[in-house]
């Protein structure tokens, strides 16, 4: 009885450890499907990810974690503009939500009006100038073998794979997969009881 406790409590200790990691999400470069304040839970990716997943990478080899959308996958030409996203030339299909501009960001956009169909929702602010990104804006851009294209949800206030280029897969660790606990920032003093075990898409 006590060994299989053990062996137990071992097998969690190493799946926590190697497959699971928990993680503060602090900025708002995926509003709205997450929110400055949610703690979400991820979970490593085994193999090549899809478009679409919400992912944990860095940048560069012992950088700070970040979180976006695959976008782009390996050998494929990207180009970003304006609400638009176009893959090997045809429009890509996104949930397209105008919203009100808000202040510091700690809380979800204010929508105004949406348009388009997909299996997610990205978001822009209405007075928001055209990105000035380098990679995959003014001109199309082809995403190097093994390597995607991030994107942040808050399309207009994330600094991604338009600024600092196609992510490597060995530098993609997990995929977010839900919010297990949610305060409202920067004070901390509210849980966000709507927010507790919904699931990223």
């Amino acid at each position: 009885m006590i060994a299989a406790l053990i062996l137990g409590a071992a097998g969690v200790l190493t799946f926590r450890l190697f497959f699971l990691r928990a993680a503060r999400v602090p900025t708002g470069a995926m509003l709205n499907t997450i929110i400055p304040g949610d703690h979400v839970f991820i979970y490593k990716l085994l193999g090549q990810p899809n478009r679409g997943d919400v992912v944990t990478f860095q940048r560069s080899a012992g950088s700070e974690t970040l979180i976006s959308r695959i976008i782009g996958l390996p050998g494929e030409t990207i180009q970003v503009q304006g609400k638009l996203v176009y893959i090997n030339g045809r429009i890509l299909d996104e949930q397209r939500v105008v919203a009100k501009e808000i202040g510091r960001g700690y809380d979800p956009l204010t929508e105004v009006s949406s348009e388009g169909r997909g299996p997610y929702r990205v978001f822009y602010t209405r007075h928001a100038p055209d990105s000035d990104g380098e990679f995959g804006v003014a001109t199309p851009f082809q995403i190097p073998d093994n390597s995607y294209f991030l994107l942040g949800d808050n399309r207009d206030n994330s600094e991604d794979s338009r600024y600092h280029g196609a992510v490597p897969r060995e530098l993609i660790w997990g995929k977010a997969s839900v919010i297990y606990y949610s305060v409202k920032e920067p004070l901390q003093d509210e849980v966000r009881w709507d927010r507790m075990f919904e699931k990223v898409q």
